[in-house]
């Protein structure tokens, strides 16, 4: 959809005392919907509510943008508190409007992933909560006692929409009755109320029923609810709850996009700012300033095209982490190759990747990240100090590898670790992968059974299919071959995690056709219990297409999962000079 943002702020600049506009997109119900978010100056002098006529005749010609206004002063104190919604709003890109005197953002990149980290904390306390008032609804519904599950139905609503109003106001309230959050919600999502308390004047009233039956437990009232009611209210329970997690995930996606903005301009700032610093040892800069850079690093040949953009890269992740540790795992590059820490052929390569581990004394939520600078794209994987004492101390084999033979390129000078380094059990080791692959080995034979089923016939469930089997086929090969996988990652970045060891995987989901690299897209999507649409170009193809795709998915990790557990099975019986 088309919009003249620019006629929408000259309209409004001459009736109202803006400070700042935003306009941003973000996705309900799997449509676009626009949003007109409109700061005032403190000395305004009008309330919102005087001048909402005013902004209703400037959009008049403009369709489907909805609105809202609020003081800058409140708008900022929510950012500052943490709201997601607010945040996602003021992003550089969907602003629209400042004032002459307002230069930046209200929130930074480390703001903006503290925000993140926030939001999504709420997030992971929210399912199980919401999940377990759900089971309870079941279990009263079978009981037949449907006050009760209602009652359930309301908790499980409540708690998702308190969550919403935690997005948008970084704080929540005690209103109990879903109608009354709804209202308040209302300015914010002018379409949530319809979507959510029915169609009809029957639905609305049906609707009403859950925070009657809060009223009636409450007040230790009976209150009769039908069966048919109690059914209809709790698959359109789920129905919400699944309409507000998808819009929690679009606001994610938004604000998560443009920390990567904020990140790196943020990072070419610094870049800038101390480039005598951060490049390294080049001949070309002022000696002094490049050995100090270098002297952070212990020595290492980095290929002379390179190492400029290698030591910014391990600079800046020194700068924003203050690591214990830093150790190379592996690298590509076009002239040279890595040390064989884990197997593969040296390649040909335009950029440099290097696979680094850093350790710190705590993790954040970010357990993986990939940085992109110049020439090169650096895979991190972070570890506490307590994690990797466990894991060494109980011989894990990937803990053990790394530490034993990576190369440190950073130590701090005051880390001096005594770890307790077991040895790693092989045939313990081998006994309980054998078990995992057995298990998994059969789930993918089983899935790829499903698509010599006749009955297959539609291309969307053969693609969550493929999907599943990928996942399963990836998680495996990490198991099995490596012995870790970074927790919170998608599926993506786990196949760049297999690269510490080679570019099979790589190379196998790299696309020789458009229709591949769509498809591909969708094989290494992180659903997490969702359902995206179907790209048009996958709908049309015939299912022989996803059956050849099932068997190629499924030889190409079974091979290489045998040949993990093979190269074990070496390990196990001592046979050091066998690899795989």
């Amino acid at each position: 959809m088309e919009i003249n943002s620019q006629l929408i702020i000259d309209r409004l600049s001459q009736r109202m005392d803006l400070d700042r506009a935003y306009l941003f997109k973000y996705q309900f119900l799997g449509q676009d919907h626009y949003h007109l978010l409109l700061a005032l100056k403190h000395v305004s002098g009008l309330s919102p509510k005087v001048l909402k006529p005013i902004v209703e005749l400037c959009l008049m010609d403009q369709k489907n943008i909805s609105f809202e206004l609020v003081p800058i002063a409140e708008m900022l104190s929510k950012v500052k508190v943490g709201s997601l919604y607010y945040s996602y709003a003021s992003l550089p890109e969907n602003t629209i409007y400042q004032a002459s005197s307002k230069k930046n953002p209200p929130l930074q990149a480390k703001e903006l992933k503290s925000v993140l980290e926030i939001a999504d904390e709420y997030y992971q306390k929210l399912l199980p909560i919401s999940a377990g008032f759900l089971q309870g609804a079941e279990t009263f519904g079978q009981q037949g006692n449907y006050q009760r599950a209602v009652f359930m139905l309301h908790q499980s609503m409540e708690n998702h929409l308190r969550f919403l109003q935690l997005m948008i106001d970084g704080k929540a309230n005690n209103v109990h009755h879903v109608n009354n959050r709804i209202k308040s919600l209302n300015e914010h999502f002018s379409m949530l109320r319809e979507s959510i308390v029915g169609k009809d004047e029957e639905e609305k009233k049906r609707f009403r029923l859950l925070d009657s039956a809060f009223d009636a437990v409450k007040q230790n009232k009976d209150l009769e609810i039908s069966a048919f009611d109690a059914s209809w209210l709790y698959e359109h329970c789920k129905f919400v709850l699944y309409t507000i997690e998808q819009l929690y995930l679009s606001f994610m996606e938004g604000l998560k996009a443009g920390h990567e903005k904020l990140l790196a301009i943020a990072e070419q700032k610094v870049a800038n700012k101390n480039v005598e610093v951060a490049v390294g040892n080049l001949a070309a800069k002022d000696a002094a300033l490049s050995n100090a850079t270098a002297s952070q690093f212990h020595a290492f040949p980095w290929p002379e095209r390179y190492e400029t953009d290698i030591l910014h890269v391990l600079a800046q992740i020194r700068q924003e982490n203050n690591p214990e540790q830093m150790m190379l795992l592996n690298y590509y590059v076009s002239d040279a190759h890595g040390k064989g820490l884990f197997h593969f052929p040296p390649q040909e390569n335009e950029k440099a990747e290097i696979y680094l581990a850093v350790i710190k004394k705590k993790i954040g939520h970010y357990h993986f990240r990939k940085i992109v600078y110049g020439g090169v794209t650096a895979i991190v994987a972070f570890m506490s100090t307590d994690f990797l004492a466990t894991k060494l101390d109980l011989g894990s084999r990937f803990s053990h590898t790394i530490w034993n033979e990576s190369v440190v390129v950073y130590r701090r000078p005051s880390y001096k670790p005594t770890y307790s380094v077991s040895p790693i059990n092989w045939h313990d080791t081998l006994f309980k992968t054998s078990i995992s692959w057995t298990r998994n080995s059969k789930l993918m034979q089983d899935l790829l059974g499903v698509f010599a089923f006749e009955g297959l016939a539609s291309p969307q469930l053969a693609v969550l299919f493929l999907n599943q089997l990928t996942s399963i086929g990836l998680y495996s090969y990490l198991y099995l071959r490596i012995g870790y996988a970074p927790m919170n990652v998608t599926i993506a970045d786990l196949v760049d995690w297999t690269c510490i060891c080679d570019k099979k995987v790589k190379e196998f989901f790299t696309a020789r056709g458009d229709v591949e690299e769509i498809l591909n897209a969708e094989l290494l999507k992180q659903m997490k219990g969702r359902v995206y649409e179907l790209p048009s170009q996958l709908a049309q193809l015939d299912m022989d297409y996803f059956r050849s795709k099932a068997r190629e998915i499924t030889d190409f990790f079974v091979d290489l999962c045998d040949r993990s557990i093979k190269y074990m099975e070496v390990k196990s019986e001592g046979k050091l000079n066998e690899v795989i």
